[in-house]
C-alpha cells in the first residue's frame, strides 16, 4: 500500500512539473511573438514625455498605439506623404508639422484606415492607431483622443524611431 501511495504522489509531482514546463514554454512563445519596431534613443523618449509645446509657427502630433491585442503585428503609419514607420504595442511617435490638414493613415497586412485632421499653430493633438479584429489578419483604425488619454498612453509607452 505504501508503494502505491508513493507512486501516486510521484505521479502528481511529475504532472505538476509538466504543467509548469508547459506554462513556461507557452509564456516564452507568446512573448517572442510580439512585434518589435526600431526604438528611438532614451533621451528622445524622455524629451517627448515632457510634452513641450511645438516650435513657433508649428503644431505637434503624438501618434501612439497601446493595447496588447494584436501584439504579434505592427502597423505602419503615415501623415500626408510622410512615412513615419511602424508602431508595435505601447509605442508612439511625436512629430512637429506646419499648421494645416493632414491625412493620417494606418496600414496592416489586411487593410488600412485614414482620417483627416486639421491642426492649428501652437496645438498639440493626440491620435491613437488601434488594432482591430480582421478576417485573416488584424485591421487598424485611427482616431483622435482627449489630451489626458493621449498623454497617459505616451507616458506608459516607448518612443519608436521614425524612418527617414
Amino acid at each position: 500500500m505504501r508503494s502505491a501511495m508513493s507512486a501516486a504522489v510521484l505521479s502528481g509531482v511529475v504532472k505538476k512539473r509538466r504543467a509548469l514546463a508547459f506554462l513556461a514554454l507557452t509564456a516564452t512563445l507568446l512573448l517572442s511573438a510580439c512585434a518589435s519596431v526600431p526604438m528611438a534613443p532614451r533621451d528622445a523618449d524622455a524629451a517627448g514625455k515632457t510634452f513641450a509645446p511645438p516650435p513657433p509657427g508649428s503644431a505637434t502630433l503624438y501618434l501612439y498605439r497601446e493595447s496588447i491585442f494584436g501584439a504579434a503585428y505592427s502597423l505602419a503609419l503615415s501623415v500626408g506623404q510622410r512615412n513615419l514607420g511602424s508602431l508595435a504595442a505601447d509605442t508612439w511617435f511625436r512629430i512637429d508639422v506646419e499648421p494645416g490638414t493632414y491625412d493620417i493613415r494606418c496600414t496592416t497586412p489586411e487593410a488600412s484606415d485614414s482620417k483627416s485632421f486639421q491642426i492649428a499653430s501652437g496645438e498639440t493633438r493626440f491620435v491613437e492607431a488601434a488594432i482591430r479584429m480582421g478576417f485573416v489578419a488584424p485591421r487598424c483604425a485611427v482616431f483622435e483622443v482627449a489630451p489626458e488619454k493621449g498623454r497617459s498612453a505616451v507616458v506608459r509607452g516607448k518612443r519608436a524611431q521614425e524612418v527617414h
